[in-house]
């Protein structure tokens, strides 16, 4: 689905769908991490019980960018939890993680950005429709 960009000084999902996530019109074929200031590649690959909390470890390290309240985690074409060991660590350094399946996380980041709340997504790809 393609979204309709607006102008931000945030990063904002401007497409999604089989296979590729896009923000700010850039094209990316495999699972990421989008903070407040940059996209982060790659971030993950395995099963979701493998998630741990240092793969949000940019999230701690982006000095330009304050610290999301929320992480948006779009867990691919189903709605999977990762452990819950890893919402509690999380939930430690204050950040809740709220999880769904990828495309209504995209929907919910983009609600979020819009109204300015501190926000970050880490997104698994939706592989089939």
């Amino acid at each position: 689905m393609k979204m309709h960009l607006e102008t931000s000084d945030q990063n904002l999902i401007s497409n999604y769908g089989k296979g590729v996530l896009s923000v700010n019109g850039q094209d990316f074929h495999s699972n990421i991490l989008i903070t407040k200031t940059r996209v982060v590649e790659d971030w993950f690959s395995g099963d979701i019980s493998e998630l741990t909390l240092a793969h949000f470890a940019p999230l701690f390290d982006d000095v330009e960018a304050e610290k999301p309240e929320i992480v948006v985690f779009g867990s691919g074409h189903a709605h999977v939890f990762p452990s819950f060991s890893l919402m509690a660590e999380l939930k430690q350094h204050g950040i809740a993680l709220e999880v769904m399946n990828t495309r209504a996380a995209c929907r919910t980041y983009s609600v979020l950005v819009n109204e300015y709340r501190p926000v970050a997504a880490a997104l698994l790809q939706i592989n089939e429709l």
